[in-house]
């Protein structure tokens, strides 16, 4: 495949026609031209995969998040995530996330073993890295002739755990949903058990396989939170969205 009319757009040109910023001479040779829109797609999914691996790279890891909000860090490294906090809407709402869940936990608990608690299980908050909206507004935009590409599945890392989600359509009820899940990083897969969460009710509780896969059917279309959990560690994926469209 070649260009329909040389000269070809340069990288520059293409990277203007991304940005929605390109001459009307530019946008209609990408729009006319094949090999032209090829190439633009190319440079797309390159500056999405740059994105993705450069977004939050200077955040704390989600442990040392943790560790900030029960008091466990040297006073160095406190005084570094206080002030990294300061900055990063993100990495606050994290720490916000788990005051909330330790919030809801302590009515549970008798105070002699709320410190008790927080040694025994230890919650992550998992971060989404592919697939998904919190990357979406480092990308850039994307024109309309290359919308409607697939975007795959969507992935959440906490350190090394990393959890995979993918959405589809239920096969024997067309107005519900599945997720199709992987989780690796986290010990043996037949310890743990999949929380599904939706308005602060549970939802369902399933078993992982030895290979790390489950499977949640039935899903209507809503907002959930899912926690993978396991003996020592709770990962917490909140505000993952099914839609309609999804499928």
């Amino acid at each position: 495949m070649t260009c329909i009319s040389p000269p070809e757009p340069n990288e520059t040109e293409l990277l203007t026609y991304l940005d929605g910023e390109a001459s009307p001479r530019v946008v209609a040779h990408i729009e006319q031209c094949a090999y032209c829109h090829q190439r633009a797609s190319r440079l797309h999914r390159l500056q999405e995969q740059l994105s993705i691996r450069l977004f939050r790279a200077t955040c704390p890891a989600p442990e040392k998040l943790g560790e900030y909000h029960l008091g466990l860090l040297p006073p160095a490294q406190t005084e570094t995530v206080a002030q990294h906090l300061q900055k990063c809407p993100h990495c606050t709402r994290e720490v916000a996330q788990l005051e909330a869940y330790m919030s809801d936990l302590a009515p549970a608990l008798a105070p002699n073993r709320l410190e008790q608690a927080k040694e025994w299980v230890r919650v992550r908050i998992a971060r989404l890295v592919e697939g998904g909206v919190d990357t979406g507004s480092l990308l850039a935009p994307i024109p309309a002739g290359i919308r409607g590409e697939e975007t795959g599945p969507h992935v959440y890392q906490a350190g090394d755990i990393e959890v995979m989600l993918e959405v589809q359509e239920d096969a024997e009820r067309p107005d519900r949903r599945v997720i199709l899940g992987l989780v690796t990083g986290l010990g043996d897969p037949e310890t743990l058990q999949i929380h599904v969460w939706r308005a602060d009710e549970l939802h369902t509780t399933l078993p992982v396989d030895e290979l790390g896969n489950f499977v949640i059917s039935g899903l209507a279309p809503a907002t959930y939170e899912l926690i993978v959990s396991g003996p020592e560690t709770e990962i917490h994926i909140q505000d993952f969205a099914v839609n309609d469209e999804d499928a």
